[in-house]
Formats: C-alpha cells, structure tokens, sequence
C-alpha cells in the first residue's frame, strides 16, 4: 500500500500500539507520524526497535533479520527502484526462493509484485525500517547498473528475447513490461536454453511448480507464490491465443519465438485441476528435431541395416514404440533421406509438428470429417511414392496402409508396441489379413530413448559393471558412470541417444507371418535373420562408454533367459529341499567361502533369487527399523519397503545380505540373523523364488546413505513399519523378525540363526 498524506503505510501497526503503550503515547504517535508508524514510535521514545521486531514477528509469525547482509545475486535481481518503493532489502536468492528484509510483512502486494519480477518464491524477515535505508544507499550506491533488469527481462548470453520485448532503458522496462509478462519469457527462453522438450507449470497447495522435461526427464527449476497462477496461465493463453475466460474446458493452441535468431514453436496445451489449471508448453524445436541420417548417432551395427532398410521402393516400414521414444524424428530423417531421391512424399499425421520444406504434410482435423482413412483415401489420388502415416489406430487404416503398400508405394507408419514382433501381432489383431501383411512388410525399426553420458565428466567405473548386469555384460568390461558438472546441469547426462532393434523382413519372416506364428517364433525368425533386441542394442551403447547401467535399466527390462528344468548349475540353480543323504543344507553356514555348493541333480531346482533384510537399531528407547522409499523413476515408485536385493550369480545369501545393506543404505552389519524363507512366483520369468528374509542390525550413528534406487528413508517403530510396508509378506517377516529377536538375540537358538 503506497503512503498518502492522510495514511502511513503501515498503519496495520496502530492498533497493536494501542494495545501495549498508554493513550498518550499513541496520541503522540499518530501526531508525529508523517510516514512511517514503526519510525514515528521510535522517535518520540514510546518504544524501541528491538520490542517492535519481536512483537511484529510474533503476530506476523516471521522471522525477525539477524544480519542485513545483502548478497550481491539478490541485488542484482531486484532493481533498486522496487527496493525503496516497497522499501525491502534484498538479502539473498537461489534458483527458486528470494529473501527480503522489511518492516511491513503485511504488504501483499509487495510479495506478489517481487515475486512476479523475480520468478521465485518470496520469503520474509523483519527489520527496523531506518535501518532497511540505510542498508539499501550502502547496497546499491556501489553499482547502480542495471544489471537487476538484464537479469530479469534480457536474455543471458546465447539468447534471443521474445520479438518486441527488447527496451534497455530502466524507464521503459518499468513503462511498458509487466512483470508477469517478464517472467513469462524468462521461463520460456530458460526452457528453450536448457534443452527442454516440455515446460510444465503446476499449480499445487504451496503454489506454482515450474519443471523443464530435460533428456525425458523432469527437472524441478522453481516454485512461484500461488498467487501468480491465475496472470500466469492467462498471459500463456493470451501467447496461445487461447480463451482466458474459459477455465473450466482444455484447452489447446500455439504460439511462435525468436530465440538466438531461429524460430520455435510452442505448443501449448491446458488441463483444469484441483489448484488451478496446468499447462504443458511443447517447445517444437526444427534444429533439434529434424536430423539427418547420420544425425541419429546409429551405432555400426544398426546404421547399415537402416541404409539397407531405406533402399527399399516399395512396401511397408513400420516405426514403433511409446510416445516420446523419437519416432517422429527417426521418420523425417528417413524422409530427408528418400527425398533426395526427386520423390513425392505426402505426409498425414496428427499433429503436424515440424514443417519441411518439399514435403506435402496434411493436418488431421477428425471435427471436420478429415481423418487418417478419409486422408489416406485422398492422398493415393494425388500419385505419391512415399506415404508417411502418423499413427495406424484402427482396422481401416491398416488396411489402407496395407492395399498402399502393395500397389507400388513406400509406406511408413508407426505403431505403438513395446517391441518389433509385438507391431505383427498388432497389425493382426486389427484385422489385417497375414498373407497380405507377409507380402507388404518389409521391416520395423522399434526404439527408445536413453540419456547420454556427459563427456565431460563421465568417469570409469572402479567396481566394473554392476552386479545386477553381470548377466548380460562382462565382469571385466569397462563401463562408465555419471558424475554432473556446469554443463550437464549437474545431471551427468546430456542429450539422448536411440538404442533400436531394425528387422529387416527376410523369406523365413514372411513364411511365419503367412502362418500365423506365436511371438516367439517370429523373434527367433528375426534374431537369426540378424537383428539385435533392445536390450542388445542399448548394452553394446553401455559398453561404448556411452551411457550408463542405471540409465539401461530405468529405461529397458532386462533380458534374463529362463532357466531350463533339464539344466543345472550350481551358480543359478539352489536346491528347495535339503537332499537327503547329501550334507548339504539351504541354512548351512559352516563354509567359510561364501559360494554355494553344487546342486544335485536330483534335487527340485529353484530359483532363490533375493535377500530382504530389517535393518535395526537397538535403542534403548526402543528398537527402530528402517523403511526406505523408492525413487520415482524405479519399479513400484513411491513404495515404502525393507532393504531388498538380488543373490547374484554363486553368492551366499548372508553375503548378498551384507552387500545389499552397505550398497542401499551406506551402512555395516554388525549382527546378522536368519530369519525365514518366502517363496514366490515371478511371471516374467516363469521361477518359483525364493526371498530368504534376514535381520540387520547397525551399528551407531546409523547415518543412512541412500543408493539410487531410493529417495526417502525413516527409522520407525515395530508398529509403525508394518503399517508402512506395503507388501503383506513385509509385514509378517517384520512379525516374526520381532518374535524371534525381541529379547536382544535369539535366545536358545542363537547358534542357528545367527550367521554373521
């Protein structure tokens, strides 16, 4: 609120003087008062600055400021005019939170107009308001640059502003720019900067969340009051040319920037939810996504068969995997590719992203009758010999596609499978006839997107390559891991690179897609053929150095080969039953060398797969068990659970146990307990395993380190942890991990149960 000559600016401050000084003193207050309430109290002596900060604190519930300090970044950021407008001293700033001093935590639209030019979260601390003048001619006489607007409004080296937002001046800036708008631009060229595929605003209970989709990942950049949402999503709908009244429908639409001399097109989309609507900018970048051949980064296994696959006339090539895996990128640099050839390629799809010159595309536009059958109808009477179809959803389609295929054209088409095989079986559950789709196929790429290693920072990994992959990459194989620098924005990735899996239809594909073969038999058809699955494809990228095993896994499912029943090893295989005769027994720790015994053969075989290990305190308030959370980006994300882990290859399960605690948590056993045995079946393997359950306990301070398949851990009670497992076999372990341990050791049987 600006002071008049009638009103101070903090006249909130009257009625609680007149609760704790005399009527006289408050008299003469309000006599005396020109400006400033708080300064005319001081003045007459009715009280003093350090009682008002700490009754002003107390009722506003803020901090009171220990140090007036002012970080160079924060004044940078706010310009001295807000400063002594709004009268705050600027104290320190970080990606997503700005600290000011003032002696008016009640000034809402101080907050929100500071928040709106900062683009952050705006935290406050009181301070005498003399004292806040003082510090504000100390900070600011030393540099009255205007380096708080650059930072604010013009664009950082390497970037170009929105067209029509460049005034340099501090009087035009404060004249003719909003700060919402400001901060509009200033998320969108970070955006752009950064790599982004997606910029995401969220409006939650605490407020808005800005986040960067980077290399297919979300990137949290900073937190915005709550009270910016609403001219936050107006000015991007105004960009979008979308209705700004209309808050209750989603809504679509696009926009066009200039940035470091190009054009990006945004497309913009909106979704109401419980805090507000969410809106999701799709940054359309043609430099980034319209590539070459060579520009795919194809290793030298599969950049041959993608020539090979592109030398084809006629017949169809299909492109498959989720939304997101690039496909529309591997499609137009094939197209770059066959266009070079004097061609007529005539594209439909939905939406049409990215615009290429010589290339006729055709928008999808299902409201006014135009859909991909009624397209593709149209489009084979304008004589092409390339088609490109943005997506096969429906019977008529792929028959279209199909009937295309086999009269003279090139068609390519994508499907949304999980891998190559999946899009024949898909393509027949449509209706598509096999014969026919046996003479039209001529291959299927399949991919996905994994991130690449920084360059600049990867690092070899002393261990070698996780234990986890020791099925599917070498022991001694030199691997890389992640480490994060300025470049990589501390992520240790940057950029993304495709693994794929390129079948080329050779005679024996085409005979079992006649027949109707099982899944099975087509990828036996395709591996001997000389395609590499995914898996393959992405370890080989693995042990080039260029990414790394965690990226592999999150991104890709492990390819295990099932075990055979007619087979035995002793490194898989375990016995379920002890044999008879054998003196070899499941629980039997008396070898030293922890390496299992060789099986008999004629022994049921199993696959005892895990260890799960309750990892305890035993405090003499009371013994506490750790729960750690999952991350995100894991199986089961967000799940509450006890240590668990692989037995990998011959090892014992206590040294699994052992490792698994010091891998996931940091910490070292000092007691190691055997508790029971939980069977269970694993479909994707199509195993009975077995999880041999263990009990841990730790020795003080108990510092947790998480590994990286976790984000969260706490130390919890008995009760408490079994109400937080969320598998039932957790919570009957933990019941019987207490039945046997609760009195400090196993009793009786401390000599059986105990193994380390």
């Amino acid at each position: 609120m600006e002071a008049t000559a009638s009103q101070p600016r903090d006249v909130w401050l009257l009625p609680i003087l007149q609760e704790i000084l005399a009527a006289d003193a408050v008299a003469a207050i309000e006599s005396a008062v020109t400006d400033s309430c708080w300064e005319a109290a001081v003045a007459t002596g009715a009280i003093t600055d350090e009682r008002l900060l700490s009754i002003v604190s107390r009722r506003a519930h803020t901090r009171i400021a220990e140090d007036l300090y002012a970080n160079p970044a924060a004044i940078e950021i706010i310009p001295e005019s807000l400063a002594r407008r709004y009268r705050i001293l600027p104290l320190d700033a970080s990606a997503s939170r700005l600290e000011i001093a003032t002696a008016n935590p009640y000034d809402a639209d101080c907050e929100r107009t500071l928040g709106f030019w900062s683009g952050r979260a705006v935290g406050m601390s009181v301070a005498p308001p003399l004292a806040i003048a003082e510090r504000i001619d100390e900070a600011y006489s030393k540099s009255r640059r205007l380096r708080g607007w650059a930072l604010s409004a013009e664009p950082q080296s390497g970037e170009t502003p929105y067209e029509g937002t460049g005034a340099t001046r501090e009087t035009e800036q404060a004249q003719s720019i909003e700060p919402v708008v400001r901060l509009v631009d200033r998320i969108v060229v970070g955006g752009i900067t950064e790599r982004a595929s997606d910029i995401h605003l969220e409006p939650a209970e605490q407020g808005v969340a800005v986040r960067y989709r980077v290399d297919g990942l979300l990137r949290d950049v900073m937190v915005l009051p709550k009270s910016v949402g609403l001219p936050l999503v107006s000015r991007v709908k105004i960009m979008a040319r979308m209705d700004i009244a209309d808050r209750l429908r989603p809504q679509g639409g696009h926009a066009t920037v200039t940035v470091d001399g190009a054009r990006v097109d945004l497309r913009v989309s909106t979704l109401p939810a419980s805090h507000g609507e969410k809106v999701v900018i799709r940054i359309l970048d043609t430099r980034a996504a319209v590539r070459s051949l060579e520009g795919l980064g194809l290793d030298d296994v599969d950049s041959p068969r993608m020539r090979r696959l592109l030398e084809v006339r006629e017949g169809l090539v299909l492109v498959t995997g989720p939304t997101g895996s690039g496909k529309t990128t591997t499609l137009y640099a094939a197209l770059l590719e066959i266009q070079r050839r004097g061609v007529n390629v005539i594209t439909v799809e939905d939406p049409v992203e990215y615009r290429i010159p010589g290339i006729v595309q055709v928008q999808i536009n299902e409201k006014a009758g135009l859909t991909f059958a009624s397209a593709l109808r149209s489009i084979l009477r304008q004589d092409p010999d390339v088609v490109l179809i943005g997506e096969i959803r429906d019977r008529e389609t792929a028959a279209i596609a199909i009937q295309a295929a086999l009269t003279g054209h090139l068609v390519f088409a994508t499907l949304h499978t999980n891998d190559a095989c999946s899009s024949i079986t898909r393509l027949s559950d449509l209706g598509v006839e096999s014969a026919k789709l046996a003479g039209a196929l001529k291959g299927i790429v399949a991919q996905r997107l994994i991130r690449r290693l920084c360059s600049d920072c990867r690092v070899v990994a002393n261990a070698g390559a996780p234990l986890r992959l020791r099925a599917s990459v070498p022991a001694d194989s030199m691997v890389y891991v992640p480490v994060g620098c300025p470049r990589c924005s501390l992520s240790g990735y940057h950029g993304r690179l495709a693994v794929t899996e390129i079948v080329i239809a050779d005679a024996e594909l085409e005979r079992a897609i006649a027949q109707n073969a099982s899944l099975e038999t087509l990828i036996a058809a395709c591996r001997r053929e000389g395609s590499r699955s995914l898996w393959d494809s992405g370890v080989a990228r693995l042990l080039a150095g260029e990414t790394s095993g965690d990226e592999l896994t999150r991104v890709l499912e492990q390819e295990i080969a099932p075990p055979s029943a007619t087979e035995s090893s002793g490194a898989d295989m375990w016995a379920l039953f002890d044999t008879p005769g054998s003196g070899v027994s499941l629980y039997d720790s008396g070898d030293d060398d922890e390496r299992l015994p060789a099986r008999s053969d004629s022994v049921t075989a199993v696959l005892p797969g895990v260890v799960d290990i309750y990892v305890i305190r035993p405090l003499a308030e009371g013994w506490r068990v750790l729960a750690v959370q999952r991350a995100l980006d894991t199986r089961c994300p967000g799940a509450w659970e006890t240590v668990h882990g692989r037995i990998e290859g011959d090892e014992r399960p206590e040294a699994a146990a052992r490792r698994e605690v010091k891998e996931e948590t940091g910490l070292e056993v000092e007691r190691l307990y055997n508790v029971t045995v939980q069977p269970f079946y694993l479909h994707t393997l199509q195993t009975i395993q077995l999880a041999v359950v263990f009990a841990a306990f730790v020795a003080e301070p108990a510092e947790v380190m998480l590994g990286g398949e976790h984000q969260k851990h706490e130390w919890l009670s008995f009760d408490d942890a079994q109400s937080r497992f969320i598998w039932p076999r957790e919570r009957q372990a933990l019941g019987d991990v207490r039945q046997l341990l609760g009195g400090g050791d196993a009793g009786p049987v401390e000599d059986v149960l105990r193994v380390y």
